[in-house]
Formats: structure tokens, sequence, C-alpha cells
């Protein structure tokens, strides 16, 4: 677990990175300091691209794929994450269980992990700030204080127009100069201003969250701890594949609700999510085991795979590549 004083300590030198790589396992690691796994669950050669920015003991980034992926994310300790679809057109982005149209600005602190399922072609702009220098700054500039759980649970808050196009041409801006002119990363003042810019505009897009900010609901909530435990469960037991009926039997549930329950969180069914979860496990266990001595239908036997022909179709349909490749 990173500690309170991560974003001091480690943040010290401002770097800008662009990072791009045809792995989906390799591009949740690509987004620095962040605990994240990602599952590729649309077909295709994935691409993926992260832009990023530290600095300061803040982070600002855009990350796109050409695949949808199914996301659970955790920002750094201390820090407090905001986020933007990208583009902003409605496309089937989810957050936390529930369709996330593009004037809704996500929030979640480094204590409070997330869920997200981000369509193929699309991806987020987002930015992490200190939370306790954050909560000054609205303090010194509007004299309101934030409570102190503000930030407990994962969120969503409402944007108008003008909001939406202040807080993500501000973002595109940032990235888009800084990938220009990399010398102003050298210069403390520079920084400092860019800091100090990005909190003024939260600032005063927080005023408005208890009007507009939409928690999510204890069945939403339920809905997100269910598919935990579900990719928890089918990944754990690995020697003994869990099926729709083992689930229904381990979570004491109906597949019917179970079907429903998944439905609403993800947009698939429990079993198209088990089947691309064994697949991407495959994938992940076929990168480790490139040196070592397992044969690909080993490795795809150990996940339940007895069918070497089906699997190879299914796994080239997900992932637009052979096993071997």
């Amino acid at each position: 677990m990173l500690t309170d004083t991560f974003a001091d300590a480690h943040f010290a030198a401002p770097r800008f990175h662009v990072k791009q790589t045809h792995d989906v396992d390799v591009h949740a690691g690509n987004l620095s300091q962040w605990q994240q796994c990602y599952e590729q669950t649309s077909p295709g050669v994935f691409r993926g691209e992260v832009r990023e920015l530290l600095a300061g003991g803040f982070q600002v980034f855009e990350e796109v794929a050409n695949c949808a992926t199914a996301q659970q994310c955790r920002p750094w300790a201390g820090g407090i994450w905001f986020g933007m679809a990208v583009p902003d057109t409605d496309a089937g982005l989810r957050f936390m269980g529930r369709a996330c149209p593009p004037m809704l600005l996500m929030m979640a602190s480094g204590e409070a992990p997330f869920e997200l399922q981000v369509p193929a072609r699309h991806g987020l702009y987002g930015m992490v700030l200190p939370r306790e220098q954050l909560r000054r700054h609205v303090r010194q500039l509007h004299h309101i204080d934030l409570p102190e759980d503000w930030d407990r649970f994962p969120q969503a808050q409402a944007l108008s127009a003008l909001q939406r196009l202040r807080l993500g041409g501000m973002l595109r801006e940032v990235l888009r100069s800084l990938q220009a002119s990399p010398e102003v990363l050298a210069h403390a003042a520079s920084m400092k201003a860019l800091r100090e810019a990005l909190m003024t505009v939260l600032a005063d897009t927080l005023l408005a969250r208890h009007r507009d900010c939409q928690r999510p609901s204890p069945q939403q909530q339920r809905r997100c701890e269910l598919v935990r435990r579900v990719r928890a469960l089918a990944l754990e037991n690995a020697v003994e594949p869990m099926g729709v009926a083992d689930l229904c039997m381990r979570l004491h549930m109906t597949r019917r609700t179970l079907q429903n329950q998944f439905q609403e969180a993800l947009g698939m069914s429990p079993a198209a999510y088990l089947r691309t979860l064994r697949l991407n496990a495959v994938r992940r266990a076929l990168r480790q085991e490139a040196a070592g001595g397992s044969t690909i239908a080993q490795t795809a036997a150990r996940w339940g795979f007895w069918h070497m022909g089906h699997f190879c179709a299914e796994y080239k349909a997900l992932f637009g590549e052979t096993p071997s490749q």
C-alpha cells in the first residue's frame, strides 16, 4: 500500500511519458503508481496509449485503447482521482456498475477502489491531486470546508456544458503543450502554476457537488462487489474452473438474478465474463511462461480449456492473434 506521503516523496522530479503497447496488462501498468487490473472484453489486436504527466504531487493523463476493457482501479494513497470520458460522446462507458454519460465527472480516492467498463476506441482524461491540498485550496478560495468524508465513496458529479468544456479543454492543452515543449518541466514555477490552475478549476466545479453529486446506490455498490467477488473466485480456482451453476451455489443466488446483476453491472452475461476472464488469464500465463517449458495446450488446460480447436478459435476471436503469436 502506498503511503500518504507518496506524492511529496516520489513526484519531486517532473516527468512526461507517452507509452504505447499491444498488451492489455502492460497498458494497465503504464499508468504510474496505480493499482490496476484490466481485462480485454472486445475482439481485436490490442493497442493502447497512455500520455502522462507526473509533477509536484499531482498527475494528469489520457489513456485510450482500441478494444473494450473491464477495469479495476485504485489511485495512489493520499490522492483523489477525477476522470472524464474521451471523446465526449455517449458510447456505453460504465462507472461503478452504471451507465456514465460524458457530462459526468467521476471521482474516487486512493482509499476507495472503483470499477470501469470502457468501450472500444474510447478512453479517459484523468488527474490525481493530493486530497488535503485540494481541500485547503477550496477553503482558501471559497471559504468552504469540504466534509471529511466527501470522497469516502466513488461517485460522479453532473457537469454543465461549460464545465465539461473548461475541464476537458484544460487537460487536453496540458498534455499537448508538455508533449510539444517538455523543457518547461524543469521549472518549478511553471509546475506550481499548473497545479494551482488545476485545483482552481476543480474547486469551482466542486462547489455544486452537494447539489449534483451522484453516489452509487447500495444496490449499485452490491453489484460492483458481486463482480469483484466473482472475479476473485474465478481466478483463485484455476484448477477447478467455475461455471455459472457453481457461482449460483457459492453466492446463494438464482441464475436469473445473477444474469440480471451482471447485465446491469457489466452489460454482459456471467458466462461470457467467466470465459473472458479465463482467456485473459491464459494470455497472461503465456506471456509469463514464454521462456518456460509449458506448452500452449498445457497452459490452456490449466485454465479449463479442454478442446484446443475451440480454445484457439476463441482466443483469436478475442485477441486478434493466435496463442503462439
